[in-house]
């Protein structure tokens, strides 16, 4: 069996595992932070969930495919245009996703039973996690798919399969999750890093979520 062909039976295999814990978590009611914060060890569940994400799109991939290690080693600063639009997106990110947490904080009633302290462990993982998940779609995928097919279409079947992940989100979620893959594909194309992805990507979950952690967790002391 030739190492290509090892690659891409790992990358389903990895693909698989994480679309079924996500399946298994969506029946547990645990799919996102504001659910965890909100069931008995919803975060310690959730936590390892992004550990095990952790392992297989990121230290698997970063072992067995060397080649691919620059997309993480070195960060190139692009031309200026692209640097423009870079910026552009994180400040478009950062507004919906404060829109959004202001939305969610002013319909929400519920306190949670943790506390915000809890935040700094949970953070710590979920950023990680971001990485490496980045690093397997918008880098171990994209580029397996560009060795036998044409950029254009490697983006189809990279965003297919990142829909694909989230289909046990929100519909809002599934949707956007079209226009925001290819933004994320092309950065990492245009870039030959995946650090622009993981910072629009984190710019646009990072706000939110330590909104929502604040307004679940710490807001109660204080209201």
């Amino acid at each position: 069996m030739s190492t290509s062909v090892i690659i891409w039976v790992l990358i389903s295999v990895s693909f698989t595992t994480y679309f079924i814990v996500s399946m298994i978590y969506k029946k547990m009611g645990i799919n996102n932070l504001q659910t965890a914060l909100m069931v008995s060890n919803g975060l310690r569940l959730l936590n390892l969930k992004h550990i095990l994400g952790i392992v297989l799109f990121g230290i698997l991939f970063y072992i067995i495919i060397p080649e691919l290690r620059f997309l993480v080693d070195s960060v190139i600063i692009p031309k200026l245009h692209i640097l423009f639009i870079f910026f552009g997106i994180i400040f478009l990110c950062v507004f919906l996703s404060k829109h959004s947490a202001n939305k969610y904080q002013h319909e929400n009633t519920f306190k949670s039973h943790y506390n915000f302290s809890n935040a700094w462990v949970y953070f710590i993982i979920r950023f990680a996690f971001l990485l490496c998940y980045e690093f397997f779609f918008r880098g171990v995928l994209l580029f397996k798919f560009l060795e036998s097919t044409s950029l254009p279409i490697a983006i189809v079947y990279g965003t297919l399969l990142y829909v694909l992940i989230h289909i046990f989100d929100s519909r809002k979620e599934i949707i956007g999750a079209i226009p925001f893959g290819v933004v994320l594909y092309l950065f990492t194309y245009l870039t030959n890093s995946i650090w622009y992805a993981f910072f629009i990507h984190l710019s646009l979950s990072a706000v939110y979520e330590i909104s929502v952690f604040y307004c679940l967790t710490f807001n109660k002391y204080v209201s």
